[in-house]
């Protein structure tokens, strides 16, 4: 299915130098950052959060103790903690998220979460020991920061990937990941309104589209 795919304008966006920055994107940390305190000090706190989640993602992806469905469930939880799961997919459904029944929008949050996190159990065994690096941080409004890092192998060039940051009642969450340019929740966005106007704006056949694609991954897993 085409429209799960994420389009790049690079020739090998799934490339081993990329892996960890769609890795880390679908499975994130489960961190108890600290609060806010002032404006100014969250793009180091924002830069603090992303290399903590970062060294606990790579802990478990080389950790040879944990079977594949323990490594699995653990990435899988701290994706869900770590990442603004909800606005991340109510924002990608763009206007077509306006009008939907409560139980409508439950059931597509619900299979978005588990596509994403099946999505990204397929990649876990291609990680090769790259580096992750925090290169700066810049504010993003009064509660939100950019973090930019480089993602690679010892001598090869690495990946540029930004993380876009915002502080909630729960602490630090990612809303956005910006690799080499390109962005992957408005990528999502662009693909999943394709597919939905081709389906006259139905979310639920969207959510059923999404339960065949999880099926399709946990039977090659």
């Amino acid at each position: 299915m085409r429209f799960l795919k994420y389009p790049n304008s690079r020739a090998d966006m799934w490339s081993r130098r990329a892996f960890l920055s769609r890795t880390i994107v679908a499975l994130a940390a489960s961190f108890g950052p600290p609060r806010l305190a002032r404006a100014n000090d969250v793009p180091e706190q924002a830069a603090n959060f992303i290399k903590s989640l970062a060294d606990e993602v790579i802990a478990i992806l080389k950790n040879k103790s944990l079977g594949k469905d323990d490594r699995v469930r653990e990435l899988a939880r701290i994706f869900l903690e770590g990442f603004d799961v909800r606005a991340i997919g109510l924002f990608v459904l763009g206007t077509y998220a306006r009008n939907l029944h409560e139980d409508e929008r439950n059931k597509y949050i619900d299979t978005f979460k588990d596509y994403v996190v099946e999505t990204y159990a397929a990649r876990f065994n291609t990680y090769a020991g790259e580096d992750f690096i925090v290169t700066a941080s810049t504010p993003d409004g009064e509660k939100g920061a950019w973090v930019f890092t480089n993602i690679g192998l010892p001598g090869d060039e690495p990946t540029e990937v930004q993380w876009r940051v915002r502080g909630t009642p729960d602490g630090f969450k990612i809303v956005d990941v910006v690799v080499e340019g390109v962005s992957l929740v408005v990528t999502q966005r662009s693909e999943f309104a394709a597919v939905l106007q081709r389906n006259n704006g139905s979310v639920p056949a969207l959510t059923a589209l999404l339960h065949q694609k999880i099926d399709q991954l946990k039977s090659k897993s």
